[in-house]
């Protein structure tokens, strides 16, 4: 029986005890990359594995190109040994050759193949090509392939995909050089959501074709928003009512569901179907229309005021989620009503939409000047409703409150009841503390629909009459300034009214005579006293007035009496042990003595002390006389730079010089910076971004577009940083230029639409890197603010077949989208009016030529070479056609003269070769139909009778 790798075990018949077992290898001889003329030698090996000596033959090639090189083709070979027979070849021409080599052992017999070949290509190609999961956002993917040649002769290939997706493999074919490699590109363009799974046929030199499998998973661009748990969906937020001035924050997960980053924005729809903005939709109709004005001015108002969305843009890695807060404000719009009823509800119904930031088509303009909308890229919208109600409070008896009448140290009471008018809300309250008023609860909160009743005092702390406003705070839950979270806050205030009366209180006051000095408190008179006037503890003043402006009872003293001393009144006894001023001196009312002054040592400074407090009000001084010069030195400066003029012509201020007036170049660049100082939070709405566009529009820039920015002005806005909100305002569409059929080497332009809506210059550049759009005579653009333009992209191609590329531009250097290329090239082609001519004669002599006409028709953008090739016959050529090459220009014809001048051997049918240069071959074939009758005339000559033919043409077909 034969065994792996060509070993065989045979049992001898007469003798079945004994084993015949054989190894040969090679299995086969196989000579690689032969030449003819040279000489390949191969060494084959038998083996005697068995137990018993073995006798082999063995047999020449048939092929006199194999030789086995052996001295005894029969040679007996002992058990465990082995034996080599070498193989020649020597092949006369280059073709593969193949025999085979017989070993016979016994009635076995072993064949081993010989095989002679030639150099030859071994292609090798990987069968499949998976992009895995795309993003249909109309961009071109490209995954490379290998095919590797591992012989040594060069190979050739052929790729062919006959499916309709957009699929283009390049090279279509080409030559794979010997132990080398060729890449092979397949591009794949994720227009819209499928699962691809194709296949393309592959055609390798050398061997069977094969097929080539692409697959992709392309996904549609989704942007999710997600309840806060993440397991569904939101399609609506309902915010319920809320008052005016407070806020409701909403969370919710926005979710990027695809395989490739994103940058956002959130733009609030302000102009769609179905939103509602103020409306009270708890109103009649009649009610409502009756007030107009108040509806049209609702619907004019800033969306953005009280509805916010933090963040309202950003980037999303893959898959990756971010937390987005809600918030709504309403804000009350007054209808010139100034008490508040429950007709002030209004009702708010709202579109927001998160969408990517790429290229878009924006809002440009078809053949017909329509506005197109692009809603081609992938967005997802949000409803929002909510509604804002006032706050409605009911006082009874009313807002204004009259107290009773009191006395100091009595109180006057008054109940007031609250009611709370909203059917919805509660509401929480605070009164402030007013002076002599008092409210019990000062706090508390009101459940929607009910009452509460507050006492109200009046306890006054002085005589008179008292009108004061009691403030009432209504506490709400107050947005943040960044939106992001509430606080209880005051929103709202309320003023109640108070007035009431503080009468004074009549006691009855007893006088008694006083002859002795006027006491420390007297009457007019300074005869009487108030009875309860001990119960007033002010300590009585010491020095009253200068002693020394008086001359009562002066007295010579040996001592000059003190200037400055001050009168010791007879009654101050009681206060004068009091730790008075060491500086001040005192003397008697009148005998002018220097009165004794006493001093408590336990209750007077001592020195440090004083020092301490001296130094005290002299750092204050100085600190206070500090700040005065830093002021009035700021003040100066003012004045000083108020009056400095750089056009100083000696002119006295207010003297009639005015300022010059601003120009409008300078009032637009006020208006733009004034613009670019919005709400760093602030939400996009579709009214102003349409507003923005078409003033932009309007400001068209067809040519001085610089490649760089060359001045300040314009390398500072060209350097900014942009976010995605402010990379959404610049429109470059549209997302697909279309070449459509285009020819070979023709070249083509396209416009791209290029929209600033910025309020200030950016850097468009174009990263193209496709050899077909290098004839673009430029990739960077400088746009002004506020303003348009078109840039000529312009596209030659030298390969035949379908074009499906992209490439990606950015704004200030920051990547913006991409722009999908689409063309199909085609051959240079001409078409034939007719591709059979029939000649008719012009003329009625027998000499008159036959002539006809024949198209050529170039449909094509290219203009197209031509050339006429007569083809000869064994009887020749009596056609002519002029002219007989030229020129056909784009999208138009030329009509060539055919001839044929008649003759007894002009043949009646010929055939022109059209040759169009890099394009097609057509043959024109034309007829000449004619009927020819044939005459005898027959005379004497010589008393003969001579015949004469004649040929005479009677009839034309």
């Amino acid at each position: 029986m034969e065994t792996e790798r060509g070993s065989f075990i045979s049992r001898d018949v007469e003798t079945p005890k004994k084993e015949v077992h054989l190894r040969v290898t090679p299995s086969e001889v196989k000579f690689l990359d032969t030449l003819a003329g040279r000489v390949y030698r191969l060494p084959v090996t038998v083996h005697n594995l068995g137990r018993c000596n073995q006798k082999i033959r063995f047999q020449e090639p048939l092929k006199p190109q194999f030789k086995l090189i052996l001295t005894n083709l029969d040679k007996a070979l002992a058990s465990g040994l082995q034996m080599t027979a070498m193989v020649e070849y020597h092949p006369d021409k280059d073709e593969d050759t193949y025999d085979q080599l017989l070993i016979s052992i016994g009635n076995k017999i072993i064949e081993i193949p010989l095989l002679g070949l030639i150099p030859a290509c071994q292609l090798e190609i990987e069968s499949e090509v998976n992009f895995g999961t795309l993003v249909a956002n109309s961009k071109v993917y490209c995954k490379e392939i290998n095919i590797i040649n591992h012989g040594r002769a060069p190979g050739t290939f052929k790729t062919e995909y006959q499916g309709q997706l957009p699929i283009v493999i390049f090279p279509s074919n080409g030559v794979v050089e010997s132990k080398s490699s060729v890449i092979v590109k397949v591009d794949l363009c994720a227009d819209q959501p499928r699962i691809v799974n194709e296949v393309a046929k592959v055609s390798l030199q050398g061997r069977p074709d094969m097929l080539l499998r692409v697959k992709a998973h392309v996904v549609e661009q989704i942007i999710e928003l997600l309840n806060m748990s993440g397991d569904k969906k939101l399609e609506c937020i309902h915010f319920g009512s809320v008052f005016f001035g407070t806020s409701k924050i909403e969370h919710a997960l926005l979710y990027n569901n695809n395989p490739e980053p994103i940058n956002w924005v959130a733009i609030i729809q302000d102009d769609s179907v179905g939103e509602e903005l103020g409306t009270n939709i708890q109103q009649r109709t009649d009610v409502a229309l009756n007030n107009l004005p108040y509806l049209s001015r609702i619907k004019n108002i800033d969306v953005t005021t009280f509805i916010s969305c933090i963040p309202n843009e950003g980037r999303l890695l893959p898959y990756q989620k971010t937390i987005i807060t809600f918030c709504f404000s309403p804000k009350l719009i007054i209808d010139g009503k100034k008490n508040y009823d429950p007709s002030h509800r209004q009702d708010y119904a709202l579109f927001l939409r998160f969408e990517s930031v790429g290229s878009k088509d924006g809002f440009l303009r078809d053949d017909n000047n329509k506005t197109i909308k692009s809603d081609r890229f992938r967005k997802v919208e949000l409803a929002l409703t909510g509604s804002g109600l006032p706050v409605i409070l009911h006082f009874d008896p009313g807002n204004f409150l009259n107290f009773a009448p009191c006395f100091m140290g009595e109180r006057s009471e008054t109940v007031c009841i609250m009611q709370n008018r909203s059917k919805s809300l509660s509401v929480t309250y605070r009164f402030k503390k007013t002076a002599h008023f008092k409210i019990d609860p000062e706090r508390g909160k009101i459940d929607e629909g009910c009452i509460q009743n507050v006492i109200c005092s009046f306890i006054p702390h002085q005589v008179g009459v008292f009108k004061v406003k009691q403030l009432m705070e209504i506490i709400g839950s107050v947005a943040d300034e960044n939106f992001q979270s509430t606080s209880l806050k005051p929103f709202h205030q309320i003023y109640l009214y108070f007035k009431s009366v503080c009468k004074p209180s009549t006691k009855k006051v007893v006088m008694k005579v006083n002859p002795g000095i006027s006491p420390l408190v007297s009457n007019p008179t300074g005869q009487f006293v108030v009875r309860d006037l001990p119960k007033y503890k002010d300590c009585a003043p010491v020095a009253m007035l200068q002693s020394t402006m008086t001359h009562l009872h002066n007295h010579h003293l040996s001592k000059e009496s003190p200037k400055d001393a001050l009168i010791a009144f007879p009654n101050d006894r009681a206060a004068s042990i009091r730790s008075g001023d060491q500086h001040k001196h005192f003397r008697t009312i009148f005998t002018k003595i220097p009165r004794y002054n006493y001093v408590d040592p336990d209750f007077a400074y001592t020195k440090l002390e004083r020092i301490g407090k001296q130094e005290h009000e002299n750092y204050y001084e100085r600190y206070i006389k500090h700040l005065r010069n830093v002021r009035m030195q700021k003040q100066a400066e003012r004045e000083c730079m108020d009056s400095y003029n750089n056009t100083d012509i000696g002119l006295q201020p207010a003297s009639g010089l005015k300022s010059p007036s601003l120009s409008e170049t300078e009032i637009e660049e006020e208006l733009s910076a004034a613009r670019r100082r919005i709400r760093r939070n602030q939400l996009l709405n579709t009214r102003n971004i349409a507003s923005k566009e078409t003033k932009a529009l309007k400001t068209k820039v067809l040519k001085g577009l610089k490649s760089d920015p060359s001045t300040p002005h314009e390398k500072h806005d060209c350097s900014l940083i942009l976010t995605p909100k402010q990379i959404h305002q610049v429109i470059v569409g549209p997302s697909v230029l279309n070449f459509g059929d285009i020819c070979v080497n023709s070249t083509n332009t396209r416009l791209l639409h290029v929209v600033n809506m910025l309020p200030m210059h950016i850097l468009i550049q174009l990263d193209i890197n496709l050899k077909e759009l290098q004839k673009t005579n430029q990739f960077s653009y400088v746009i002004p603010p506020t303003a348009s333009t078109y840039i000529s992209v312009v596209f030659e191609s030298p390969t035949i077949g379908k074009f499906w590329k992209s490439f990606t531009f950015t704004v200030n250097n920051i990547p913006g989208g991409h722009i999908l290329v689409m063309a199909v090239v085609m051959p240079v082609e001409l078409e034939l009016s007719s591709k059979e001519l029939v000649l008719r004669p012009h003329g009625f002599s027998v000499k008159t030529c036959f002539m006809g006409t024949v198209g050529l028709y170039n449909h094509q953008n290219y203009f197209a070479k031509f050339e006429w090739q007569p083809v000869n016959t064994e009887r020749g050529m009596s056609f002519s056609i002029r002219p007989a090459k030229g020129t056909v220009e784009p999208y138009s014809s030329l009509q060539c003269e055919v001839t044929w001048q008649p003759g007894f051997s002009s043949p009646e049918r010929g055939e022109f070769v059209l040759h169009v240069n890099e394009g097609n071959t057509m043959t024109l074939k034309c007829v000449a139909q004619v009927m020819i009758s044939i005459g005898y005339d027959f005379y004497f000559e010589d008393s003969k009778l001579v015949g004469r033919i004649y040929v005479c043409i009677v009839r034309y077909i």
